[in-house]
């Protein structure tokens, strides 16, 4: 762990862990900073930020959700109690609560993603949304424990599937065949449907995969020295390939589904309970017994119940989303180097650095919200230049009371004395503005960075601030977009009272170049509570920025580069 005064160097804005905003920041501009001295830049500040106010007195208010077009991406997880619990573009399912007769034990999504299916370990089925109800095995007899819930290509069927190998078609499912009465090593655990609907594959808790109908094999991790039993699997798009999940946080693929990761068996808190993958096949969710929701390629992270769930978790279920973008069709499978630069706007006079850089990160916006960095294209292409990962930041500042982007919006018509229906509006038109900007330009990632700094225009009020970036983090989310926050901990604490947001961290401020992997790993850092991802050190002429283990383990959760 370092010392603090080895994460920032003696000057007067990292005295106050602050760095002039990324619109103003140059050569020039950091010698009027040391000509000023700490006391003056304390005495232009102090009064803008009012009082800081501690983390526990924060209390930001709770908008209503937000109405999510089915098309952006969404999962849900299912609980063994019966809640089906969404997140992103799902449906949200009003769940028992516990109460059944017996437990959930799997959860399938229809295609529109507005409505689900969950069994329970008898053969009763659920519904929620405009999922429909087709029959059940109910009091039928049957052996085994039900498992397993697969709807069909039109979603006016499904089948299910017991941990004896018993296979049960409703509705518009066909029965093309079970393992019903075979002398299993391990029971079943799942059963996935192909995208025809013609065929289904089988797996067995010991890695045996077992195909019917046009399911064909690509390979099982049977008879491998596994240290965990498998638990969940999940088909590519194509149908061509699949993945396994084991309770300990392997992922096995076969056919054409690519590895993305796993989880780091160190943050694993209770076992894999499922694996569900992106609508593009880059990229996969895996979800534990706990309600952790571990993200890898291009599935982003919407949320996750946080260790907070009546009951356990029993499997996710992820069906829709808007088609990935060309420039994510090839993201990087690892970084040429650790090292890379952020610009903006003003490198459109300066140039740009040279090659060799691992990675480049362009401000969509000039320094502050509803502006345009007027050479966002060719710094894009820059940053994909070679097969460099591209990745991109928006400026976030607070709320201009009573403007147009503040009084309309997701939050709705605002009263002019509604300053947090305000906030979230202005914070979401801020991102659709710079969405649109972006699209416009061709530039697509799936991580955006939110740059929280003082120097810009924040309110006094810390709940408001933190509901600001709130607002930004879920508007992205919509978008099926991950976020994290570039600040420091002094900023970050000065504006938001340091409340958590889960959500990754790009630190600003190292000494130099040589320290950053260290704080990578030191927890005075990880201010969101999402971890460290990257550290910027204090530029001589360009930003040099260290990319963390969770970017070096999956860059393509955070980079896009060009075909």
């Amino acid at each position: 762990m370092l010392p603090p005064d080895r994460f920032l160097p003696s000057c007067p804005w990292c005295a106050l862990g602050l760095r002039a905003p990324k619109r103003t920041r140059s050569r020039r501009l950091r010698r009027t900073a040391a000509a000023l001295g700490i006391g003056v830049l304390a005495s232009l500040v102090g009064p803008l930020l009012g009082p800081a106010a501690s983390a526990s007195a924060l209390a930001v208010v709770d908008l209503p959700p937000l109405h999510v077009p089915a098309r952006y991406p969404g999962y849900q997880l299912a609980t063994d109690a019966g809640d089906v619990l969404p997140f992103g573009a799902a449906a949200r399912a009003a769940g028992p609560s516990g109460g059944l007769p017996f437990p959930v034990t799997a959860v399938a999504r229809t295609e529109s993603g507005a409505g689900s299916w969950t069994v329970t370990a008898d053969g009763g089925v659920l519904t929620s949304g405009d999922a429909r109800f087709y029959g059940s095995l109910g009091a039928t007899a049957h052996s085994g424990r039900v498992v397993a819930i697969a709807p069909t290509a039109s979603g006016a069927g499904y089948w299910l599937a017991s941990s004896t190998g018993g296979v049960f078609a409703f509705g518009d499912a066909a029965f093309y065949g079970s393992l019903g009465g075979a002398a299993l090593r391990a029971g079943v655990v799942s059963l996935v449907a192909t995208p025809t609907g013609r065929g289904y594959w089988l797996a067995s808790a010991d890695g045996g995969v077992f195909t019917f109908g046009d399911a064909g094999f690509y390979g099982a991790p049977f008879g491998q020295p596994l240290t965990g039993w498998i638990s969940a699997m999940t088909p590519t798009p194509s149908g061509h390939g699949y993945w396994l999940a084991s309770v300990d946080g392997g992922v096995f693929t076969f056919g054409d589904a690519g590895f993305f990761g796993r989880p780091d068996p160190s943050q694993l808190h209770a076992p894999v309970a499922g694996i569900a993958s992106s609508r593009s096949g880059l990229g996969y969710w895996v979800a534990t017994a706990d309600g952790g929701v571990f993200t890898f390629g291009d599935a982003p992270f919407l949320g996750s119940t946080g260790g907070r769930v009546w009951g356990h978790v029993v499997g996710i279920a992820a069906g829709t989303g808007r088609k990935v973008a060309k420039a994510l069709q090839v993201a990087p499978a690892r970084l040429r180097s650790a090292y890379g630069n952020d610009v903006s706007w003003p490198q459109c006079t300066t140039g740009l650095p040279g090659p060799g850089y691992g990675f480049g990160i362009v401000g969509i916006t000039d320094g502050r919200p509803f502006s345009q960095n007027p050479c966002l294209t060719t710094e894009w292409a820059w940053a994909t230049a070679s097969g460099s990962g591209a990745g991109v930041y928006v400026n976030l500042a607070a709320a201009s009371f009573g403007g147009a982007a503040e009084m309309r919006g997701p939050a709705g018509n605002c009263r002019v004395t509604d300053l947090p229906c305000q906030t979230y509006n202005q914070a979401a038109n801020t991102i659709g503005d710079a969405l649109a900007y972006a699209d416009a330009s061709g530039v697509r990632a799936p991580m955006w960075w939110l740059d929280v700094e003082v120097l810009n225009r924040w309110s006094p009020n810390q709940a408001l601030n933190a509901l600001t970036v709130k607002a930004a983090v879920e508007t992205l989310a919509q978008h099926g977009i991950r976020a994290g926050i570039y600040s420091t901990p002094l900023m970050w604490r000065t504006l938001t009272g340091g409340t958590r947001m889960n959500v990754p961290v790009w630190f600003a401020g190292a000494a130099n170049d040589a320290v950053a992997p260290a704080v990578c790993t030191d927890p005075r850092a990880d201010f969101t509570g999402g971890g460290v991802w990257l550290v910027q050190s204090l530029p001589i002429v360009f930003d040099v920025n260290y990319a963390c283990s969770p970017v070096l383990t999956s860059p393509a959760s955070v980079f896009a580069v060009s075909p």
